[in-house]
Protein backbone atom coordinates (compact mmCIF):
# COMPACT_ATOMS: atom_id res chain seq x y z
CA UNK A 1 0.00 0.00 0.00
CA UNK A 2 1.71 3.13 -1.42
CA UNK A 3 -0.03 5.26 1.84
CA UNK A 4 1.68 2.91 4.57
CA UNK A 5 4.70 2.84 2.93
CA UNK A 6 4.92 6.69 2.78
CA UNK A 7 4.35 6.52 6.77
CA UNK A 8 6.53 4.44 7.29
CA UNK A 9 9.52 6.09 5.17
CA UNK A 10 8.74 8.98 7.21
CA UNK A 11 8.78 7.65 10.41
CA UNK A 12 12.25 6.05 9.70
CA UNK A 13 13.16 9.49 8.06
CA UNK A 14 12.39 11.26 11.49
CA UNK A 15 14.15 8.43 13.48
CA UNK A 16 17.28 9.45 11.35
CA UNK A 17 16.66 13.03 11.73
CA UNK A 18 16.29 12.51 15.35
CA UNK A 19 19.54 10.51 15.96
CA UNK A 20 21.20 12.95 14.17
CA UNK A 21 19.68 15.97 16.12
CA UNK A 22 20.68 14.40 19.27
CA UNK A 23 23.77 14.05 17.65
CA UNK A 24 24.61 17.91 17.21
CA UNK A 25 23.07 18.63 20.57
CA UNK A 26 25.62 16.20 22.43
CA UNK A 27 28.41 19.08 22.24
CA UNK A 28 30.97 19.79 24.54
CA UNK A 29 30.80 21.99 28.15
CA UNK A 30 28.80 25.33 27.66
CA UNK A 31 30.31 28.06 30.38
CA UNK A 32 29.00 30.79 32.08
CA UNK A 33 25.22 31.71 32.10
CA UNK A 34 23.04 31.26 29.60
CA UNK A 35 20.36 34.20 28.32
CA UNK A 36 16.68 32.83 27.33
CA UNK A 37 16.37 33.87 23.93
CA UNK A 38 12.84 33.01 22.09
CA UNK A 39 12.73 30.50 19.84
CA UNK A 40 11.21 30.94 16.36
CA UNK A 41 8.76 28.26 15.57
CA UNK A 42 9.45 26.40 12.13
CA UNK A 43 5.77 25.92 11.58
CA UNK A 44 4.72 29.55 11.32
CA UNK A 45 5.65 29.72 7.28
CA UNK A 46 2.52 30.43 6.18
CA UNK A 47 1.16 28.09 3.63
CA UNK A 48 1.33 30.63 0.71
CA UNK A 49 5.58 30.89 1.58
CA UNK A 50 5.67 27.13 1.36
CA UNK A 51 4.27 26.41 -2.48
CA UNK A 52 6.17 29.73 -3.48
CA UNK A 53 8.87 27.81 -2.81
CA UNK A 54 7.52 24.73 -4.31
CA UNK A 55 6.32 22.34 -1.62
CA UNK A 56 2.68 21.16 -1.32
CA UNK A 57 1.09 23.56 1.02
CA UNK A 58 -1.82 20.52 2.19
CA UNK A 59 1.20 18.85 4.04
CA UNK A 60 2.76 19.84 7.16
CA UNK A 61 3.82 18.02 10.11
CA UNK A 62 4.60 19.27 13.27
CA UNK A 63 7.09 18.46 15.92
CA UNK A 64 8.41 15.00 16.22
CA UNK A 65 6.90 11.49 15.91
CA UNK A 66 5.28 10.19 19.02
CA UNK A 67 7.78 8.96 21.60
CA UNK A 68 10.52 11.19 20.23
CA UNK A 69 11.50 14.49 22.41
CA UNK A 70 14.11 16.77 21.34
CA UNK A 71 13.73 19.36 24.24
CA UNK A 72 16.52 22.27 22.17
CA UNK A 73 14.89 21.75 18.55
CA UNK A 74 11.08 22.60 17.10
CA UNK A 75 10.15 21.20 13.94
CA UNK A 76 8.14 21.21 11.14
CA UNK A 77 8.17 18.99 7.99
CA UNK A 78 6.94 19.63 4.59
CA UNK A 79 6.90 17.90 1.54
CA UNK A 80 7.64 18.29 -2.35
CA UNK A 81 4.39 17.42 -4.21
CA UNK A 82 4.00 13.90 -5.71
CA UNK A 83 4.61 15.30 -9.09
CA UNK A 84 7.88 16.61 -8.45
CA UNK A 85 10.29 14.36 -7.19
CA UNK A 86 9.13 13.53 -3.27
CA UNK A 87 11.74 14.55 -0.60
CA UNK A 88 11.33 16.12 2.58
CA UNK A 89 12.28 19.56 3.49
CA UNK A 90 12.56 19.35 7.29
CA UNK A 91 12.95 22.65 9.31
CA UNK A 92 14.39 22.87 12.75
CA UNK A 93 14.96 26.04 15.25
CA UNK A 94 17.10 26.12 18.51
CA UNK A 95 17.57 28.67 20.25
CA UNK A 96 20.49 26.42 22.28
CA UNK A 97 22.82 26.08 19.22
CA UNK A 98 24.36 28.36 16.58
CA UNK A 99 25.80 27.93 13.66
CA UNK A 100 29.50 27.21 14.45
CA UNK A 101 27.92 24.57 16.10
CA UNK A 102 27.64 22.32 12.49
CA UNK A 103 30.51 23.96 11.41
CA UNK A 104 32.93 22.78 14.30
CA UNK A 105 31.41 19.07 13.88
CA UNK A 106 33.97 16.80 12.67
CA UNK A 107 31.26 14.57 11.37
CA UNK A 108 30.13 16.81 8.90
CA UNK A 109 30.84 15.80 4.76
CA UNK A 110 31.62 18.47 2.64
CA UNK A 111 30.83 21.14 4.65
CA UNK A 112 31.04 24.72 3.27
CA UNK A 113 30.51 28.43 4.65
CA UNK A 114 27.62 30.68 2.54
CA UNK A 115 25.23 33.93 3.19
CA UNK A 116 21.63 33.15 2.70
CA UNK A 117 20.55 36.96 2.40
CA UNK A 118 22.52 38.69 4.78
CA UNK A 119 23.26 35.49 7.00
CA UNK A 120 26.13 33.51 8.06
CA UNK A 121 25.59 30.02 7.09
CA UNK A 122 27.08 26.61 6.91
CA UNK A 123 26.14 23.86 4.12
CA UNK A 124 27.19 19.59 5.02
CA UNK A 125 25.97 16.33 4.31
CA UNK A 126 25.08 14.08 7.38
CA UNK A 127 26.32 11.07 5.47
CA UNK A 128 24.65 9.16 8.23
CA UNK A 129 22.33 5.99 6.58
CA UNK A 130 22.91 4.79 3.04
CA UNK A 131 19.05 5.25 2.86
CA UNK A 132 19.58 8.96 2.82
CA UNK A 133 20.70 11.22 0.61
CA UNK A 134 20.20 14.57 2.61
CA UNK A 135 22.05 18.22 2.76
CA UNK A 136 21.37 20.82 5.45
CA UNK A 137 22.05 24.20 6.00
CA UNK A 138 22.12 25.90 9.39
CA UNK A 139 21.34 29.62 9.06
CA UNK A 140 22.08 31.99 12.08
CA UNK A 141 19.18 33.90 13.47
CA UNK A 142 19.45 36.29 16.13
CA UNK A 143 17.65 33.99 18.64
CA UNK A 144 19.95 30.71 17.65
CA UNK A 145 20.16 29.08 14.19
CA UNK A 146 17.35 27.73 12.31
CA UNK A 147 18.43 24.13 10.32
CA UNK A 148 16.85 23.49 6.67
CA UNK A 149 17.91 19.49 5.89
CA UNK A 150 16.42 17.93 2.51
CA UNK A 151 15.95 14.06 2.43
CA UNK A 152 15.22 11.83 -0.18
CA UNK A 153 14.77 8.37 2.08
CA UNK A 154 13.85 4.92 1.20
CA UNK A 155 16.58 4.15 -1.38
CA UNK A 156 15.29 7.55 -3.63
CA UNK A 157 18.03 8.48 -6.23
CA UNK A 158 17.48 12.37 -6.59
CA UNK A 159 17.25 13.59 -9.69
CA UNK A 160 19.03 16.90 -8.63
CA UNK A 161 21.68 17.56 -5.90
CA UNK A 162 19.70 17.81 -2.48
CA UNK A 163 22.36 20.76 -1.81
CA UNK A 164 21.15 23.06 -4.75
CA UNK A 165 17.46 22.43 -3.59
CA UNK A 166 17.59 22.86 0.43
CA UNK A 167 19.64 26.09 -0.97
CA UNK A 168 17.22 27.29 -2.80
CA UNK A 169 14.47 26.78 -0.08
CA UNK A 170 16.37 28.40 2.28
CA UNK A 171 16.80 31.69 0.10
CA UNK A 172 13.45 32.09 -0.78
CA UNK A 173 12.35 31.39 2.99
CA UNK A 174 15.05 33.55 4.71
CA UNK A 175 12.70 36.81 4.75
CA UNK A 176 10.43 34.73 7.21
CA UNK A 177 13.00 34.61 9.67
CA UNK A 178 13.79 36.37 12.39
CA UNK A 179 15.13 39.39 11.32
CA UNK A 180 18.72 40.22 11.92
CA UNK A 181 19.64 43.33 14.35
CA UNK A 182 20.57 46.35 12.37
Amino acid sequence: DRGNRGGRVRKALAMVVAGVVLLVGCGGDVEGTAVARERWDPCSIPDEAIEATGLDPTYRDVGWDEGIVVDDWALCTYRAPAERQSYFLSVFSSNEHEVSDARDDKRRLNGRDLQIGDRDAFQYESGVSDAVQDCNIFVAVPTGVVWFAVDFAGGIEPRSDPCGIVRTHATDLEHLLPPLPR
